[in-house]
């Protein structure tokens, strides 16, 4: 056990983990009886930091990757089993402001693999891509208007 949790230590080190993330590593490595001490022992020496993760989560994945917040909502909930409250605070401290920056971007990308397509399947894939139609709609506009 002392072998893996060195090893768990090192690898939480390198990045901000989820404890789902930790439980599914520990399990992968064989230790999953002791998982769950393990795990409460990482967050108390702050290895493990779930809201940490989710801050870092939601600015990587809406600033970097340009996801909406719905998908990103998504993944936090149903992977990494955060709960709302953290996901709600991390979106709404990042600011509406970065998120329709990210929904342009996001149709810039988009529109540059598919010039000719319709204004609806823009709409539909920034939807898809976690944004409000409200959000993809004023993205829209704004391209329209440059």
């Amino acid at each position: 056990m002392k072998e893996v949790s060195s090893k768990i230590r090192n690898w939480c080190a390198r990045a901000e983990r989820s404890p789902a993330q930790v439980l599914r590593k520990l399990s992968d490595w064989g230790a999953a009886g002791e998982a769950q001490a393990e795990l409460d022992a990482l967050k108390k020496e702050d290895y493990v930091n779930a809201q940490r993760f989710a801050e870092a989560f939601i600015h990587d994945h809406i600033v970097l990757k340009n996801w909406g917040p719905a998908k990103v909502w998504s993944a936090l909930r149903q992977v990494h089993g955060i709960d709302s409250g953290l996901i709600r605070a991390g979106i709404e401290s990042l600011g509406r402001q970065e998120v329709e920056a990210a929904a342009a971007r996001a149709l810039l990308g988009w529109r540059k693999v598919r010039p000719d397509a319709p204004a609806e399947k823009a709409l539909a894939a920034l939807v898809r891509k976690g944004f409000e139609y409200e959000s993809a709609r004023r993205a829209l506009e704004a391209m329209d208007a440059d």
